[in-house]
């Protein structure tokens, strides 16, 4: 028989795997494309964060993060993109309290489109990530994923498979942070799985603030727009007292060829926290069909700490679990 803790974390991930299927059939034809997908704490600082991919930013941004802090989260994400009138549905569950050091992510996100006087589209993603740290210096970290896509969302045939990133984590001090990804690296010829190479520098200058920027270039053209190159982000974020974050950043995406800026909230007890995220464009691309669009960005998520006693034993260098102060 299993011990109380496993079949405490067994009994977790069966409920919110349950939850996610539930709210994939409630939601059915309408969520956002999986390339434009960002966890709401990084989209509130203009989608950087590959230099402190914590928690449910480490299996989406970039694995080795992982390791940077010792926490059981799970995450509930909804979001609304106005440029294909797009949806998407997220959960993940990550832990990085073994003993062993092995950090380890697992996420499920379901998408699809519905663009006025166009065909619509839908599919799905799911990752595995794993992260280890080599002493306090250095982390590295892989997510295999994989992708079904279905109706629109396939172009020219391509309608997903079995990919993977591969990513590494620098912290030569306390205050600074450096990170580099790969992301999708077995190329499946759709935007959605955008072939990119990612990187980016984190500051923590105090324990309750954050700052970061981040760079991406993207080697696979956009379906829509057929752009490519390389994206700017940026922001930062403040935490007051510990109980409430706010975030402000902005950036350029290569794939529109947009400016834009990005505000984020969240609210943080002892057991959860919940995060709002709003992106704005400042400027119109225009699509393949000739229309122009500017996209407005929306995401709410709700995370739920797991205490350390309840996961190991606790230990004198653990880290916060709850809700690192220097994660606003």
């Amino acid at each position: 028989m299993l011990p109380a803790r496993s079949r405490s974390r067994v009994a977790v991930a069966v409920a919110v795997a349950l939850l996610a299927i539930a709210l994939t059939s409630a939601f059915g034809a309408t969520a956002r494309a999986f390339e434009d997908f960002t966890p709401t704490e990084a989209l509130g600082m203009g989608g950087a964060s590959r230099a402190w991919a914590v928690g449910d930013e480490g299996p989406l941004l970039n694995p080795s993060g992982m390791s940077l802090s010792k926490a059981y989260t799970i995450d509930g994400t909804y979001g609304y993109a106005s440029r294909l009138s797009e949806q998407f549905l997220h959960a993940a569950i990550v832990d990085s309290t073994s003993p062993f050091n092995l950090a380890g992510g697992l996420y499920y996100t379901y998408h699809s489109s519905n663009p006025s006087g166009g065909p619509s589209g839908h599919g799905h993603e799911g990752g595995l990530a794993l992260s280890f740290p080599f002493g306090p210096y250095v982390s590295i970290g892989a997510t295999l994923k994989y992708f079904k896509l279905e109706d629109a969302d396939v172009v020219n045939g391509h309608d997903g498979g079995l990919t993977f990133d591969v990513g590494a984590t620098i912290r030569p001090s306390e205050i600074v942070s450096l990170g580099l990804v790969g992301t999708n690296l077995r190329d499946l010829a759709t935007s959605q799985a955008t072939q990119a190479l990612g990187y980016g520098v984190a500051l923590i200058p105090l324990t309750n603030m954050l700052v970061v920027a981040d760079g991406l270039t993207r080697f696979s053209p956009d379906n829509q727009t057929g752009r490519k190159g390389t994206s700017l982000m940026g922001g930062a974020g403040y935490t007051f007292l510990g109980k409430l974050a706010v975030r402000a950043g902005g950036g350029y995406d290569a794939s529109t060829g947009n400016g834009y800026l990005t505000f984020g909230l969240s609210g943080v007890s002892e057991i959860g926290a919940f995060d709002g995220g709003l992106r704005q464009d400042l400027t119109r691309s225009m699509l393949a069909s000739g229309a122009e669009v500017r996209e407005t960005v929306l995401q709410v998520s709700l995370r739920l700490f797991i205490p350390a006693s309840e996961t190991q034993e606790p230990s004198l260098d653990m880290q916060e679990t709850r809700a690192p102060a220097n994660n606003p």
